[in-house]
């Protein structure tokens, strides 16, 4: 049967998809309706298709539908209608719930494609689907409910399980692609992400002995990540002491303490501050590299602030509070939490997305004070540790251009990889020999390959190279690229070592160096060409721009260019 909503609900939907701002958020949204239901187990798949991205041109792997799969309590004929009502029913939503406002689901799938498909299995053991199309509702408003064919039965007898267990499976398609990262991104995001923003929900099993949340992207599981760590801290000397912290472990800087939300007294948050680790530090003891030491414990801007939960989901990543934490390197240590219930959502004014508070003025005087009595001790912890590393050892700018390049080009290798999977066999087969041909012609030496799985140098430094050049690429046995940069060609001996402080133009130059090396790789492994041919011209090429380069600076006032 179809089920007439809201008059023209295509422009209301158009607004609220524009809260999404990436396709990650939009996709653990909606997975707040499976923690409703009671879900145990969620599933996100990234299902891709190869074919030409904008209908014309060379094929690659694109994205063809996200499906979200529960095993909760699934939806009677009359959820389905309520799942897809905009503003639905409070009566659908239970004390603790994730859902408020009745418009996530329908908001957050619309910011992904333009079909959004619930096939569920309530407690009747009737199997539904409910269709909402944006092309059809262009022009009758209507979305189909119905019961579910064999096809979309077995569908979800092959996710959920036997007739008698329920569940559902939201699936999104006629995806927008214009605005869509690439898979890799989006996997990394939920990745990233989900361990931090259902945390309580994913560890629940160790704190009350329930069962606890399980959640899958494709075929990877979800680990639980505090983003305080307050498991690692010791239950003997756990206050920071920041005169004489080492930087090696996580600390208290304000213990959990109840904050007073509403002038009667009967709403409250509960908030808590820590300093995390200072990699250098980290790295200097040998525990693991400073590389290491961000990814784990999230270091880095963006991600020092408070995190804030409602119900035990964050809402709120790295929030500044109304700028009471303000941006400074000095603070990526500091770390804080505010938990809260539902029963402080009008108090506080959150608002539709759920991912933002307003704190009323008896919250805000109280945080003011803790806060800031927070902030001074993290900076104060955080550049004693600094001064110490700086004047033992001296800042070193290439190891985060270094870092900086590493986490962009794994996003584009394992794009790549996906892309090649998804591909024809014909195509597939040419793909690897061009990149097992390419790693052979040249392959990276031992060491080069522990230094980009221990320091994550894509950049590496060698005394010289063939036929004078001034950078050479190299791969992995994997694929992970590398570029050589010849410290004794003249640009980098004359030029740039004598601006060895200016720290922006060395980055600039190793970024620069790995860009053309790159490029050289994408020609090699991804075009038309004879890879050989390439390879040769390539050779060359490289050995004139290095000539060239020593042939001018020759001839030039190098004072002028150094400032010196």
């Amino acid at each position: 049967m179809n089920k007439l909503i809201l008059s023209n609900p295509n422009r209301i939907i158009n607004s609220l998809q524009r809260y999404y701002t990436n396709p990650a958020n939009a996709l653990l949204d909606i997975c707040d309706n499976s923690v409703s239901a009671g879900a145990t187990k969620i599933r996100i798949c990234i299902n891709l298709v190869r074919k030409p991205p904008n209908g014309s041109g060379k094929t690659k792997a694109i994205i063809d539908s996200f499906q979200i799969i529960d095993n909760g309590k699934g939806m009677s004929e009359d959820g389905l209608d309520n799942a897809l009502t905009l503003g639905s029913s409070e009566s659908f939503y239970s004390e603790g719930t994730l859902s408020k406002f009745g418009l996530g689901l329908k908001s957050a799938a619309s910011s992904l494609g333009r079909k959004l498909e619930i096939i569920s299995r309530g407690d009747d053991g009737i199997a539904r689907i409910a269709t909402l199309d944006r092309d059809q509702l262009i022009q009758d408003y209507e979305y189909e409910l119905r019961e579910a064919n064999e096809g979309e039965k077995s569908l979800l007898d092959q996710h959920i399980g036997s007739t008698e267990q329920t569940g559902t499976i939201i699936q999104i398609s006629k995806i927008r692609l214009e605005s869509m990262p690439s898979p890799t991104e989006i996997k990394n995001r939920l990745n990233a992400q989900a361990g931090v923003i259902f945390y309580f929900h994913l560890d629940k099993k160790s704190t009350d002995g329930d069962q606890a949340l399980q959640i899958f992207v494709d075929d990877h599981p979800v680990e639980p990540i505090d983003p305080l760590f307050r498991k690692e801290i010791s239950a003997v000397d756990d206050e920071l002491d920041e005169a004489n912290w080492d930087g090696l472990s996580v600390k208290w800087i304000l213990k959990p303490q109840a904050i007073q939300l509403d002038n009667e007294g009967g709403i409250n948050g509960v908030v808590s501050v820590v300093q995390l680790p200072h990699p250098p530090s980290v790295a200097d003891s040998g525990t693991m590299t400073k590389t290491a030491c961000r990814e784990k414990y999230m270091i880095g801007a963006g991600n020092y602030g408070v995190y804030i939960y409602r119900n035990g989901r964050l809402i709120s990543w790295a929030d500044s509070l109304d700028g009471m934490i303000h941006q400074d390197q000095d603070l990526y240590s500091f770390r804080g939490s505010l938990e809260l219930k539902s029963d402080s959502d009008d108090i506080l004014n959150l608002d539709v997305t759920k991912s933002r508070i307003h704190l009323s003025e008896i919250a805000k005087g109280q945080l003011t004070a803790k806060i800031s009595e927070a902030k001074k001790n993290s900076i104060k912890a955080w550049g004693s540790a600094k001064s110490i590393l700086d004047r033992k050892h001296g800042e070193e700018p290439r190891d985060t251009i270094n870092e900086q390049i590493d986490t962009a080009r794994r996003i584009i290798e394992n794009d790549e990889k996906l892309d090649e999977k998804v591909a024809p066999a014909d195509e597939k087969k040419q793909l690897e020999k061009r990149r097992n041909q390419a790693i052979e012609t040249t392959p990276a030496t031992p060491e080069e390959e522990s230094k980009l799985k221990e320091r994550a140098e894509r950049v590496q430094y060698v005394d010289s190279l063939p036929d004078n050049q001034l950078w050479q690429r190299a791969l992995a046995a994997d694929g992970s690229l590398i570029v050589r940069v010849n410290r004794s060609h003249r640009m980098i001996r004359d030029v740039i070592d004598v601006m060895h402080n200016n720290k922006q133009l060395v980055m600039t130059l190793d970024l620069f160096m790995f860009s053309l090396a790159s490029a050289e790789y994408k020609l090699v492994y991804n075009s038309s060409y004879e890879e050989r041919v390439i390879e040769k011209i390539m050779e060359s090429f490289r050995g004139h721009v290095g000539d060239e380069l020593s042939n001018v600076l020759r001839k030039m006032d190098l004072p002028v260019i150094t400032g010196s």
